[in-house]
């Protein structure tokens, strides 16, 4: 088996402009949170349903494609491919089978659930792989060019067009569209729009089965950046949510700034106080928003589940 000690490899200085460097590093970061973000926005505005275990579906996408590629000699789009049915398969069972099962106007249930769940998914990898940190194949990020001094690589580039696409597509969906339209008013009220002829059951589907699949992809992604084990999608779940929590989940593009603000903010912190600083940061940051908006979140969280 192919392992490595776990070793960030976000921020890059190889560079004769080390602020750009900068930018370039906590841009791309931060585009991955926002799209973990979108895929735990997407499921909470349409069922109001805060998903914990979302980061370790796409644990499970990552670690089984490592382990597919790695220990049975998949190739890797192979072994990809099979990770993101993993996940899809999982989150789905998570949304359809689990959750709807919370009995209505019991809040705060569905966090404890997920919570559960995230603590059953990593018991799982971890028994069936192993609890090591792993590298996982750069997926572009050994093809360079220099761009006014600032190193990008393939995977920098990857991740900047499938954040615009991506983000740009969902909310074209939500905002201009009859399924858009459809999503939001099961949202609104799940009975009432299934008296009006929407299947809501299938579209909830539909939002889980998406949600995982964005889940899969981040995670592979920040894996080809980072390592992979059982809790290396926790920290990035947790930027993900304290944008969320900032901007409003509720909302679109100002959770999503805010999340790509994040990544910037880390990779200031670590560039000015050294590689240990971003993660206290980012926790100084959490203290700072539970403090000034504690009730951002719960105030969203009103609608009943149908």
């Amino acid at each position: 088996m192919k392992s490595t000690n776990r070793k960030e490899r976000w921020i890059t200085v190889e560079s004769s402009n080390p602020f750009g460097q900068l930018i370039l590093g906590g841009l791309t970061s931060g585009l991955l949170y926002a799209l973990l973000l979108l895929g735990f926005m997407v499921v909470f505005q349409v069922s109001k349903t805060v998903n914990f275990a979302f980061g370790q579906v796409g644990m499970v996408a990552a670690f089984s494609a490592w382990f597919f590629w790695s220990s049975l000699g998949l190739p890797l789009p192979v072994a990809i491919g099979i990770g993101a049915i993993l996940a899809v398969v999982v989150n789905s069972a998570i949304g359809i089978i689990v959750i709807t099962k919370i009995p209505a106007g019991r809040p705060g249930l569905d966090l404890v659930v997920t919570l559960g769940i995230f603590l059953f998914l990593t018991a799982v990898m971890q028994l069936l792989i192993d609890a090591n940190a792993h590298a996982f194949p750069s997926l572009g990020g050994d093809k360079r060019t220099v761009l006014g001094g600032v190193v990008v690589n393939a995977n920098d580039v990857a991740i900047m067009v499938l954040g615009v696409f991506v983000i740009g597509g969902v909310y074209v969906l939500f905002s201009r569209t009859t399924l858009g339209m459809e999503l939001r008013a099961s949202a609104e009220n799940a009975d009432i729009a299934a008296s009006a002829g929407v299947n809501v059951r299938l579209l909830r589907l539909g939002t889980w089965t998406f949600a995982g699949l964005l889940a899969a992809l981040v995670a592979v992604l920040v894996a080809s950046r980072l390592s992979v084990d059982a809790f290396y999608m926790t920290p990035v779940l947790i930027k993900a949510f304290v944008a969320g929590m900032i901007g409003g989940m509720d909302r679109f593009f100002a959770p999503l700034v805010i999340a790509i603000g994040i990544g910037v903010y880390e990779a200031l912190a670590i560039f000015i106080w050294g590689s240990s600083a971003g993660t206290p940061a980012v926790f100084l940051l959490i203290i700072i928003a539970l403090a000034v908006m504690p009730k951002r979140f719960t105030a969203a969280r009103h609608e009943v589940r149908a």
